[in-house]
């Protein structure tokens, strides 16, 4: 239940966006570092920018959902992934990630299922340097053999997780269930190599990244589950966009404090609806919700809402607005 005697305390930001005009903070995939550190790493350009997706905040590091950065897939499986983002004419959009990959080992070409993934299944996995320097998964049961791939020859072999960095010249392939006892033969001085890339090719994705749950569809707000999650009243990050996708808002909700009570999610989508947004996402909430904004012209870049936890989450990601376009403001209630 709401309570009306809480305050509420919430920063949008709206700007018209174009190719090259939202972008993706962030590095390799399992690095986190403050919102403000990526956002200062992105130049002097940068006028909003929020938190970004879900992440494996206790283990890795990594984005849960698929990672499209400058047009590049960076994570991403054969199994299509539900992700927000932008395409190569600049429009927002909501679609869904699909890998297009394979690998080619000893002369044997098979399937690419996943590419940096957090839970690699049957099949072979690849791990670039993209992934960083914390530690892979390896939790799957049945066997699992590591390929470890630079300059394009097979290096070594073994049976198990490789827990070393990734070769800054190659690649690690994962080969679980099935695939491994296909890649038992496989030893060093091998070739091999992959191809990954994203499908469809007809509409590639500029930026994507992954969201936990749909806020509005269309103008109008989707039916949520009755479950505990959906009645607390929480920090909120989320994107809208209206049809065209040339407009967007960007959305921080304050909570946990005595000064804002933050909103259930039915709340957040009915804020968002309230300024005319037609479709929305929510991003990760809690005590990762953050906005830095410049909000007049002889101001830097600052935080502009009050984290939950009194100070910066480092994340792994991240949403910057570039142009001169965009009118960051704060509503208090």
């Amino acid at each position: 239940m709401e309570s009306p005697t809480r305050w509420l305390s919430y920063r949008l930001a709206e700007a018209a966006v174009g190719p090259g005009s939202l972008v993706m903070l962030g590095g390799r995939l399992s690095l986190t570092r403050p919102l403000s550190s990526w956002a200062a790493g992105a130049g002097p350009g940068v006028l909003a920018a929020v938190n970004g997706d879900f992440f494996d905040i206790d283990g890795s590091g990594v984005p849960l959902g698929p990672v499209v950065r400058d047009g590049r897939l960076l994570k991403g499986s054969a199994e299509p992934v539900k992700a927000v983002g932008t395409d190569d004419r600049g429009r927002l959009r909501k679609g869904r990630v699909k890998l297009v990959g394979t690998v080619s080992v000893a002369g044997v070409t098979r399937p690419l299922g996943c590419l940096n993934c957090l839970d690699p299944e049957d099949g072979f996995a690849v791990y670039t340097p993209a992934w960083g320097t914390k530690a892979r998964p390896a939790h799957r049961a049945g066997p699992l053999r590591s390929i470890r791939v630079s300059a394009g020859r097979v290096t070594g072999v073994r049976a198990g997780a490789d827990g070393r960095p990734v070769p800054a010249d190659g690649f690690l392939l994962v080969a679980v269930g099935s695939a491994a006892r296909e890649a038992a033969g496989v030893g060093p001085g091998a070739a091999a190599s992959f191809t990954a890339g994203q499908k469809p090719r007809k509409r590639p994705w500029a930026l994507a990244m992954g969201y936990r749950g749909t806020l509005l569809r269309n103008g109008k707000i989707p039916v949520f589950r009755t479950t505990p999650r959906y009645w607390f009243r929480e920090p909120r990050t989320a994107l809208g966009w209206d049809d065209s996708g040339r407009r967007l808002w960007l959305l921080v909700v304050d909570g946990r404090s005595l000064r804002s009570a933050g909103l259930t999610i039915a709340a957040t989508a009915r804020l968002l609806q309230s300024h005319g947004v037609s479709n929305a996402v929510m991003l990760d909430g809690g005590g990762s919700a953050e906005m830095l904004a410049r909000t007049s012209p002889r101001q830097g870049l600052r935080i502009v809402n009050n984290p939950s936890e009194g100070a910066e989450r480092p994340v792994p990601n991240g949403l910057a607005v570039l142009t001169s376009r965009a009118s960051p403001h704060s509503r208090e209630r």
